[in-house]
């Protein structure tokens, strides 16, 4: 047995150093649980905002599988023990949406269970505008979030193939899927956020997992010991909790932008090539009765 930490309940936050034996029959994706029987997060030591985002119920009724759908940042810096700990996780395809050179640099581990990577690099113009700003003293946190939401709408607006070949890769798996990038937040937000509509989650309650990264605490802290390092005090303490965390505009500014381009989110999957042959066939993969 592995070690694995599964914290308990919406409140608590997850620590990437903390551990507990758990074994990987602790629940079945075809069970149908309350959340306060089963954790969201799951704390590999090592991992950055490792979460479950199955469990939440659908418009007519059903229940997203657990254990099934999975969402975190990058996983170079596991150990052994907890690269151990995820084979208990049965993920059959790990979707990497990082460009290259952040793979590069931050490399997933090619053995065994982590030999099933998928990479859709989604390369964002304005991350060079926000490297750029962040070097910048004279900006604020204001302005830091102005740059957020304008990251987000351009995933909205210019990342259609890239998203697209998301649920290709989706539709194909079998088993446990995880969706990563970097820091778990933006693209694989915005990912996150299209695959539970598509499987009939409300607006509201996809808000709720997205903001879920804001306990992610060991993100927090990977992430202002990174900027700290690279950019000392041109970083203050209220820019650095926008760019460690995420707000709920930022993922608005990406659903408000599917609308304003698509009508609806429904529209924009259609855009895509989501047909409802496609969104039936993943309703019947990933939800239970």
């Amino acid at each position: 047995m592995s070690s694995l930490t599964l914290t308990t309940g919406r409140g608590l936050q997850a620590y990437c150093d903390l551990t507990v034996e758990v074994g990987p029959s602790i629940i079945s994706p075809d069970q149908t649980v309350n959340e306060t029987d089963y954790s969201r997060f799951v704390t590999l030591s090592g991992s950055l905002n490792f979460r479950d985002f199955g469990g939440y119920r659908t418009s007519d009724g059903r229940q997203v599988k657990w254990r099934t759908l999975f969402r975190s940042g990058a996983l170079s810096m596991l150990s052994d023990e907890a690269k151990a700990g995820f084979g208990e996780l049965n993920i059959a395809v790990i979707c990497d949406l990082r460009k290259a050179d952040e793979a590069t640099r931050s490399s997933t581990p090619d053995l065994p269970p982590f030999d099933c990577k998928r990479n859709i690099p989604i390369e964002q113009a304005s991350n060079k505008m926000l490297r750029e700003a962040m070097m910048d003293s004279n900006k604020t946190a204001s302005d830091r979030i102005g740059f957020a939401i304008e990251t987000n709408r351009e995933l909205a607006r210019n990342h259609h193939k890239e998203y697209r070949q998301l649920f290709e890769i989706l539709l194909e798996t079998d088993g446990g899927f995880l969706l990563h990038c970097s820091a778990g937040k933006d693209r694989t937000g915005f990912g996150a956020a299209l695959i539970l509509a598509t499987l009939g989650v409300d607006e509201e309650t996809i808000m709720e997992d997205y903001l879920l990264t804001n306990q992610a605490q060991c993100l927090q802290d990977f992430t202002e010991s990174t900027l700290r390092r690279f950019y000392g005090e041109h970083i203050d303490d209220a820019s650095m909790e926008v760019i460690g965390g995420v707000r709920q505009e930022f993922l608005q500014a990406a659903l408000d932008e599917v609308k304003v381009l698509h009508g609806t989110i429904a529209g924009y999957l259609e855009e895509i090539g989501i047909d409802e042959n496609s969104k039936n066939e993943l309703r019947r993969k990933l939800l239970v009765s």
